[in-house]
């Protein structure tokens, strides 16, 4: 029997001048052949637009929340396996897997990510894209990889750029990953889509104020 593996992360306009957009660069990965165009993903991704002046930064759980086989039909497939199949594949994840699960049925997430993304440029920083690719590729099962590679061609590449107000805040409670992921999206003015709201609440009890958007996580379960 395959063994499956599930992955979760544990997880500003301030009056200065108007950034343009960054240019168009992408990463290409060969993270899986399957054509996963269709459904709530490709819909998603249509609702992007690289041309656009209005941008939103991507952290790494959003990416992993997008290509999830829980937020791309795998809800029914998980709910049908027996419960003992289900544990002896999740282990000692198997209640968030399942609570995730549950969650998509009530709030299917690509509802909440549509909004966020619709008619704007999606930008993600150095540091995401290479955690991500690390992870769809150690962790994600053939669609998750599949997925992984084809919302990367959506995506511009921008260079690690965090604000400097970003990286003055003190680093003992806020790791420096984190402060450089979400500091390029504030030196960008953009929003940064997230579910590590535990770095957020850190940040605002620094008293810096700092445009987010909050989804909810889902993990790549090896589908």
């Amino acid at each position: 029997m395959r063994s499956f593996r599930a992955f979760e992360i544990d997880i500003v306009d301030d009056g200065g001048e108007v950034l343009p957009p960054p240019p168009p660069q992408h990463v290409n990965l060969d993270l899986g052949s399957v054509d996963t165009l269709e459904g709530c993903f490709g819909d998603f991704l249509g609702k992007m637009r690289m041309d656009s002046m209005e941008l939103v930064n991507l952290d790494t759980t959003a990416l992993v929340a997008i290509v999830s086989g829980i937020s791309n039909g795998g809800v029914g497939k998980l709910m049908s396996t027996p419960e003992a199949e289900t544990r002896g594949r999740f282990k000692c994840n198997y209640k968030f897997v399942m609570d995730q699960a549950q969650s998509e049925l009530q709030y299917p997430i690509f509802v909440e990510f549509g909004k966020a993304v619709d008619g704007k440029k999606c930008i993600i920083c150095e540091t995401v894209s290479s955690e991500f690719t690390e992870i769809a590729s150690m962790c994600g099962g053939p669609e998750e990889k599949a997925r992984a590679s084809q919302l990367l061609k959506k995506l511009i590449i921008v260079s690690d750029s965090p604000s400097p107000r970003m990286m003055d805040l003190p680093t003992r409670k806020l790791a420096m990953k984190n402060k450089v992921v979400f500091g390029t999206g504030d030196h960008w003015r953009a929003p940064t889509l997230t579910a590590n709201m535990g770095f957020v609440r850190a940040v605002s009890q620094s008293g810096m104020p700092l445009l987010t958007i909050e989804h909810k996580p889902r993990a790549l379960i090896g589908l």
